[in-house]
């Protein structure tokens, strides 16, 4: 990061009053080798490999072929998996490099891939992002991709990141009962935010549920006190807050070791 002398400048309005500063410094989301076998050995959640591409497109292709034509749809492509996503035979490099990262479900004993997730970093926002999971239909029901969130959630605190988001497909009310559960809050429904793929060579403007979730720097937050808001955008902010103060009275939460008792 080349600095600059920001001290002849100042902010359109002068914030962060209700909440701690820090330095700006050098920031970089480090992705962890997340790794677990589960369901008493039959399956194990682990890093993509070079030889994994042209089944985990598949996969993608068969389990979530919505994003064809959309900006993740690389996943469907082979040889832009092996541009984009880190890999384990180039981990050293492609952990700090590679702006994705791929972690699949292997059914051990016939090594085939039957589940994928792709999750997305932003290093000077220290974000990453749970960008989509997809599952094979005959291993559907089986509580397949519980294995890969707990190896994820086992190591998502190492890689340095702050803040978690999601976008959830407003036809799989599935993963929105899920991340509720676990203790995301709803940060808003947007309509028509993805172009998603219908069939054939149609396609329409999907509406998904974005929602958050803190790992850490919650006390660099901004509080309402100190926003400006018009009337109707306060109204609902004020919503959502009454809906996510639910979401947190009930939720699980990431109770590591329930999960482990759970799938191991």
């Amino acid at each position: 990061m080349t600095k600059i002398d920001m001290s002849k400048y100042k902010p359109f309005r002068e914030m962060a009053k209700s909440c701690k500063t820090r330095d700006i410094r050098e920031k970089k989301v480090v992705w962890p080798k997340f790794y677990l076998e589960y369901f008493k050995g039959r399956f194990r959640a682990r890093i993509l490999k070079l030889a994994d591409v042209d089944k985990v497109a598949e996969v993608w292709r068969i389990g979530y072929p919505e994003v064809y034509g959309s900006n993740y749809d690389f996943v469907l492509y082979p040889d832009e998996i092996k541009e984009k996503v880190a890999l384990e035979e180039y981990w050293e490099k492609d952990r700090y490099e590679k702006k994705h990262c791929m972690v699949v479900a292997e059914e051990i004993y016939t090594k085939k891939i039957v589940a994928c997730c792709l999750l997305t970093k932003d290093d000077k926002n220290l974000e990453i992002e749970y960008s989509m999971i997809a599952t094979l239909p005959d291993y559907r029901m089986q509580h397949v991709p519980l294995g890969i969130s707990l190896a994820i959630a086992e190591k998502i605190a190492e890689s340095g990141a702050e803040y978690l988001t999601t976008f959830l497909e407003t036809w799989h009310d599935i993963t929105q009962k899920l991340c509720i559960r676990r203790g995301w809050k709803i940060a808003g429904i947007f309509p028509g935010r993805f172009t998603r793929w219908a069939k054939d060579n149609k396609e329409y403007r999907g509406c998904v549920v974005y929602m958050y979730k803190f790992i850490n720097g919650e006390e660099y937050v901004t509080k309402p006190e100190e926003w400006s808001l018009a009337d109707e955008v306060r109204e609902a902010w004020e919503c959502l807050e009454r809906v996510n103060r639910k979401i947190e009275e009930k939720a699980e939460g990431y109770d590591i070791e329930k999960m482990r008792r759970l799938v191991i």
